[in-house]
Protein backbone atom coordinates (compact mmCIF):
# COMPACT_ATOMS: atom_id res chain seq x y z
CA UNK A 1 0.00 0.00 0.00
CA UNK A 2 1.34 3.42 -0.90
CA UNK A 3 2.39 5.73 1.88
CA UNK A 4 0.29 8.83 2.19
CA UNK A 5 1.41 12.22 3.32
CA UNK A 6 -0.73 15.06 4.57
CA UNK A 7 -4.01 15.35 2.70
CA UNK A 8 -3.76 11.84 1.19
CA UNK A 9 -0.97 12.77 -1.27
CA UNK A 10 1.65 10.12 -1.96
CA UNK A 11 5.10 10.76 -0.59
CA UNK A 12 8.15 11.12 -2.83
CA UNK A 13 9.43 7.67 -1.84
CA UNK A 14 6.16 6.00 -2.83
CA UNK A 15 6.18 7.72 -6.23
CA UNK A 16 9.80 6.71 -6.84
CA UNK A 17 9.07 3.08 -5.94
CA UNK A 18 6.10 2.92 -8.30
CA UNK A 19 8.04 4.44 -11.22
CA UNK A 20 10.31 1.40 -11.55
CA UNK A 21 13.96 1.28 -12.58
CA UNK A 22 15.41 3.59 -15.17
CA UNK A 23 15.41 2.39 -18.76
CA UNK A 24 19.12 3.14 -19.01
CA UNK A 25 19.62 -0.11 -17.07
CA UNK A 26 18.59 -1.91 -20.27
CA UNK A 27 21.90 -1.11 -22.00
CA UNK A 28 23.94 -3.90 -20.36
CA UNK A 29 24.09 -6.06 -23.55
CA UNK A 30 26.40 -3.38 -25.02
CA UNK A 31 29.18 -4.91 -22.92
CA UNK A 32 28.98 -8.19 -24.85
CA UNK A 33 28.47 -6.48 -28.19
CA UNK A 34 31.39 -4.13 -27.51
CA UNK A 35 33.66 -7.00 -26.47
CA UNK A 36 32.80 -8.85 -29.67
CA UNK A 37 33.47 -5.73 -31.75
CA UNK A 38 36.83 -5.15 -30.05
CA UNK A 39 37.88 -8.75 -30.65
CA UNK A 40 36.99 -8.40 -34.33
CA UNK A 41 38.76 -5.05 -34.60
CA UNK A 42 42.05 -5.96 -32.94
CA UNK A 43 42.33 -9.75 -33.36
CA UNK A 44 39.91 -10.44 -36.21
CA UNK A 45 42.57 -12.03 -38.43
CA UNK A 46 42.84 -14.99 -36.02
CA UNK A 47 40.24 -17.71 -36.40
CA UNK A 48 39.84 -18.24 -32.66
CA UNK A 49 39.17 -14.54 -32.11
CA UNK A 50 36.62 -14.44 -34.93
CA UNK A 51 34.63 -17.37 -33.52
CA UNK A 52 34.93 -16.11 -29.94
CA UNK A 53 33.64 -12.72 -31.08
CA UNK A 54 30.81 -14.44 -32.95
CA UNK A 55 29.69 -16.38 -29.86
CA UNK A 56 30.03 -13.44 -27.45
CA UNK A 57 28.40 -11.08 -29.95
CA UNK A 58 25.52 -13.47 -30.63
CA UNK A 59 24.82 -13.70 -26.90
CA UNK A 60 24.93 -9.91 -26.70
CA UNK A 61 22.62 -9.54 -29.70
CA UNK A 62 20.17 -12.02 -28.20
CA UNK A 63 20.20 -10.14 -24.90
CA UNK A 64 19.82 -6.87 -26.84
CA UNK A 65 16.72 -8.23 -28.57
CA UNK A 66 15.18 -9.06 -25.18
CA UNK A 67 16.01 -5.62 -23.79
CA UNK A 68 14.73 -3.88 -26.94
CA UNK A 69 11.36 -5.61 -26.48
CA UNK A 70 11.24 -4.48 -22.83
CA UNK A 71 12.19 -0.95 -23.84
CA UNK A 72 9.55 -0.82 -26.58
CA UNK A 73 6.94 -1.90 -24.03
CA UNK A 74 8.07 0.92 -21.74
CA UNK A 75 8.01 3.35 -24.67
CA UNK A 76 4.43 2.36 -25.48
CA UNK A 77 3.54 2.89 -21.82
CA UNK A 78 5.01 6.40 -22.08
CA UNK A 79 7.90 5.91 -19.64
CA UNK A 80 11.00 7.99 -20.39
CA UNK A 81 10.55 8.29 -24.17
CA UNK A 82 13.92 9.92 -24.92
CA UNK A 83 15.84 7.35 -22.89
CA UNK A 84 13.86 4.55 -24.55
CA UNK A 85 14.70 5.84 -28.03
CA UNK A 86 18.37 6.13 -27.05
CA UNK A 87 18.46 2.55 -25.66
CA UNK A 88 16.75 1.12 -28.74
CA UNK A 89 19.06 2.93 -31.16
CA UNK A 90 22.19 2.01 -29.16
CA UNK A 91 21.36 -1.69 -28.96
CA UNK A 92 20.06 -2.00 -32.53
CA UNK A 93 22.99 -0.04 -33.95
CA UNK A 94 25.57 -2.04 -32.00
CA UNK A 95 24.03 -5.34 -33.04
CA UNK A 96 23.86 -4.27 -36.70
CA UNK A 97 27.49 -3.16 -36.64
CA UNK A 98 28.57 -6.43 -35.05
CA UNK A 99 26.77 -8.54 -37.67
CA UNK A 100 28.18 -6.37 -40.47
CA UNK A 101 31.74 -6.91 -39.17
CA UNK A 102 31.11 -10.65 -38.82
CA UNK A 103 29.89 -10.89 -42.42
CA UNK A 104 32.84 -8.87 -43.72
CA UNK A 105 35.37 -10.97 -41.79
Amino acid sequence: MAESGPGGAETKDARAASAGPSLSNNTWPVLFIGLGLMLLRFLGEHTWAYWTAAVIGALGALAAAVEIVATVRALIAGRQPLVAIWVISLLAGGSALLFRRLVEG
